[in-house]
């Protein structure tokens, strides 16, 4: 009968630990059952975590979208970037424009050098006399004193070792003109403000063949408008505000500098936030169908359906449009650029109002209230409930299991007992016919 348990030779042994798997499988089939429930469960709890993670990458869209500052940004254009180079330091403060900018002259350092030289930089100069070299630079100076033991090069090391000490902003070096070793002494500043001042005290500079102003420090120059702007560098920071220019070679024409509107972030940024509007629908229509995992779950229909309304904005505008096969929209790029170039305004406009109407509504869908958290939750606690299950279906099998095992045990040893038995009274009586 079905449902009974027959063991066969009971008068010999049995191997009660297989029959005992048997049943345990028997009886865990329940347990079967209920695990693959819970992973079902667990991947639709999965696909509705996916969905939220679509939601909150939206709402990072909008944040970007509703950036309006990016709609204020420039792009600045030169015409030759050997002789010029611009940068943008505030999008705010420039407006589209073309300037006109001739660079008539470089910023240059204060450059003295020795007529001639010596042939050895490194041996003592035995015609010195003891005396000074005084050097004034910047408002600060120095006296490097000098005599017939020094060289050149220990020379150069004072003239540097007394320069750094007292904040001197001045380097001497050996310049070698491929016959003789002379001595070069350098502003390390430009402009016309940064000159060098050398007194010799006594005949070092004489025996170097005299001092030659070999380049005169001066400003960098400009003609903007018509107008001439100096600076001690060659970078001018306040001529065009929001711009920063750099003189990097005289010319003899204009360089044209163009600075234009540039909405390249913003247009990226709202066909992100349509990418992951579309990229919402398909989620939607690939899980919640006949035979998707959230099949029957409408309350993504309705999430997708309250956004859609609130792009009201886009459509008001016709920047997008709805592909009624796929429920995706698209971007009207042509449209979006026409708005930006006759009125930006509009497009302000446009985004403040879709960010009324979807911030809050974000907000809400990706809160801990919002349906796919509650749906989250549901998940989480028939999961709970069904691993429950599975623990008190374990420890109540285990426990049949235990009694079915001492219950075989015992028969076991009734059985060796009778077998004992039947070998006493076979060797008394001998064979038992037990045919009759």
């Amino acid at each position: 009968m079905a449902g009974e348990i027959y063991l066969s030779n009971l008068a010999g042994n049995f191997d009660y630990a297989q029959m005992l798997e048997n049943i345990r499988a028997i009886k865990s089939q329940q347990i079967v059952f209920l695990q693959q429930r819970e992973s079902q469960i667990l991947a639709k709890k999965e696909a509705i975590s996916s969905f939220g993670d679509i939601l909150k990458d939206m709402q990072d869209s909008l944040d970007k979208i509703s950036d309006i500052t990016k709609l204020e940004k420039k792009a600045v254009f030169v015409s030759d970037e050997s002789v010029l180079e611009a940068n943008i330091t505030d999008d705010l403060a420039l407006s589209s424009s073309n300037i006109d900018i001739t660079v008539n002259k470089l910023a240059q350092n204060d450059v003295w050098l020795t007529g001639s030289g010596l042939t050895d930089k490194t041996s003592p100069i035995t015609s010195l006399v003891s005396s000074s070299l005084d050097i004034s630079y910047g408002g600060n100076s120095i006296t490097v004193n000098y005599d017939s033991t020094d060289s050149l090069e220990s020379i150069v090391n004072k003239i540097n070792a007394q320069a750094v000490d007292n904040n001197l902003n001045i380097k001497a070096s050996i310049f070698y003109d491929g016959t003789n070793y002379r001595l070069l002494i350098k502003g390390l500043d430009t402009g016309a403000d940064n000159t060098i001042n050398i007194t010799d005290n006594g005949n070092l500079i004489s025996t170097l063949g005299g001092l030659n102003h070999a380049q005169t420090a001066q400003d960098a120059e400009i003609s903007v408008y018509g107008v001439t702007v100096t600076s001690q560098t060659n970078r001018f920071d306040n001529v065009i505000t929001g711009l920063s220019i750099t003189a990097k070679a005289v010319s003899s024409s204009p360089v044209n500098i163009t600075v234009q509107n540039d909405y390249t972030d913003f247009k990226e940024d709202l066909k992100g936030f349509i990418d992951k509007y579309n990229q919402m629908v398909d989620f939607i229509t690939e899980n919640t169908g006949k035979d998707g995992i959230l099949s029957g779950e409408f309350s993504l229909q309705q999430i997708r359906s309250t956004i859609f309304k609130k792009l009201q904005p886009l459509m008001d505008k016709n920047l997008i449009s709805v592909d009624k096969n796929t429920g995706h929209i698209n971007l009207d790029t042509l449209q979006l650029d026409n708005l930006l170039s006759t009125d930006v305004s509009q497009v302000k406009t446009v985004v403040e109002d879709l960010k009324n109407n979807l911030y809050d509504y974000f907000i809400y869908a990706t809160g801990t209230q919002s349906p796919v958290k509650l749906k989250e939750k549901s998940f989480d606690k028939q999961i709970d409930n069904i691993e429950e299950r599975i623990e008190l279906m374990t420890k109540r099998i285990d426990i049949e299991i235990e009694t079915l095992k001492k219950q075989f045990i015992s028969l076991q040893m009734l059985m060796a007992q009778m077998e004992d038995v039947k070998s006493r009274l076979s060797q008394s009586f001998g064979s038992i016919n037990q045919g009759g």
